[in-house]
């Protein structure tokens, strides 16, 4: 026996004994123990694997709403240029239109004014002619001395100086 029991590859009573109570352990551990462990760490790993899903699930929608978002915003972007031409188009709609408007005002204003500048010419014309009239009537009475027919002799003034004037070139209009 002293040759087996120097012997390291053959197996001495300790080594039995501790192997079984290696079995004994592993088989307990197996049994009551791991499970304990590893019903958590499926559970976590379960969880894990979830939250890998809800994160590609996550990622998918954001490059959705990306595209939408962006799909979005060109939308705004060809109505706000449509807005902005269609008020540039009613700016120069209202600028062609006020300035058709100051035009027409310009234009009854000048006209206004010229039938007013024709009416004051006119009326000038005709106290002017009635001034010469009531001067010529009145020298003339100072150097006859005697009343003269009023009516015939303004008539007669007007005729002498419708007459001037037309020989002159109109120089003043005939009312």
């Amino acid at each position: 026996m002293l040759v087996a029991s120097s012997n390291f590859l053959v197996p001495n009573a300790t080594f039995i004994v501790e192997l079984v109570a290696f079995l004994i352990v592993v088989f307990i551990l197996g049994k009551y123990i791991l499970p304990r462990i590893q019903a958590p760490m499926e559970e976590r790993q379960a969880t894990i694997r979830q939250a890998l899903l809800d994160a590609e699930e996550a990622k998918r929608r954001s490059a959705e709403a990306e595209v939408e978002y962006k799909r979005i915003v060109g939308e705004a972007r060809v109505q706000a240029r449509a807005v902005v031409e269609e008020a540039h188009k009613m700016a120069e709609q209202a600028r062609t239109e006020r300035r058709q408007q100051a035009e027409a005002e310009y234009e009854r204003i000048v006209t206004t004014a010229g039938t007013d500048i024709d009416g004051q010419i006119r009326r000038a014309q005709e106290a002017l002619r009635q001034q010469a009239a009531d001067l010529a009537i009145a020298v003339a009475e100072k150097v006859i001395g005697e009343g003269i027919d009023r009516s015939a002799q303004a008539a007669f003034i007007n005729r002498t100086i419708d007459q001037l004037a037309t020989s002159s070139g109109g120089v003043t209009e005939k009312a």
